[in-house]
């Protein structure tokens, strides 16, 4: 009985696969975000460069013509 206690301590089961899956998953976004988050916060090295988006309704107003 002792070693059939053993080998079922052994192995790994579902549920602890699909936590071991999730956590690695969790893991992976949170250092992704983090490295998007730090690059996006670097300033940029030509100042003069703007980026301008216009209201929506003038993307919209050529269709009504």
């Amino acid at each position: 009985m002792a070693s059939q206690t053993r080998a079922m301590s052994t192995q790994v089961s579902n549920l602890d696969r699909t936590l071991a899956a999730s956590l690695a998953a969790f893991s992976m976004f949170v250092v992704g975000y983090t490295a998007v988050r730090v690059y996006l916060a670097q300033p940029a090295t030509d100042a003069t460069v703007t980026t301008v988006t216009p209201h929506q309704a003038t993307l919209w107003s050529g269709l009504g013509r």
